[in-house]
């Protein structure tokens, strides 16, 4: 959705509001296999003192599955993003500061990469997750295993077998 803000820009004090609802086919991260809902986004452009700011809510689920127990897992968020826009940012370096040109802002492209950036590295089903048993792959969470647990890293076996004589 392109926002036109040549009137926020020329026009002190002024504002203007928008309330979109975004669908991407395309939203993952690094391959990684993320289902995302419609993504609500809700917010404004407004420009006080010559300082033009862009802020605006985004609120979806998403879901993956957990990197310890592979459970698909699902998250709500609704999370508050602020930047501040400019025509040319000449001089300044700052993740903060959008460049727009054309006074025409790409809102869809904005969202998807402010979303990317805040997802989480590691998707947890909880923060106590327990992970699957790496001899058989029994899911922890759901029950314990009877697998030996003093098991030894194969590349350590010869060195166990020089202990044992």
């Amino acid at each position: 959705m392109p926002l036109e803000l040549n009137n926020v820009f020329v026009t002190p004090d002024s504002k203007i509001e928008f309330d979109d609802c975004f669908v991407y086919d395309d939203l993952s991260s690094e391959g990684e296999n993320l289902t995302f809902s419609p993504i609500k986004v809700h917010g404004n452009v407004t420009n006080t003192g010559g300082l033009v700011e862009l802020t605006y809510t985004a609120d979806f689920k998403y879901s993956k599955p957990c990197d310890r127990c592979l459970t698909d897992t699902q998250k709500t968020v609704k999370k508050k993003f602020v930047h501040t826009l400019a025509l040319s940012a000449e001089n300044e370096e700052s993740d903060d500061i959008v460049v727009v040109t054309g006074y025409t802002l790409d809102l869809f492209s904005l969202v998807r990469d402010d979303i990317l950036l805040e997802l989480p590295i590691k998707h947890l089903c909880s923060e106590t997750c327990l992970g699957l048993c790496p001899q058989c792959g029994q899911n922890l969470n759901e029950g314990s295993c009877n697998c030996k647990k003093e098991a030894v890293d194969p590349r350590m076996a010869v060195l166990d077998e020089l202990l044992q004589d």
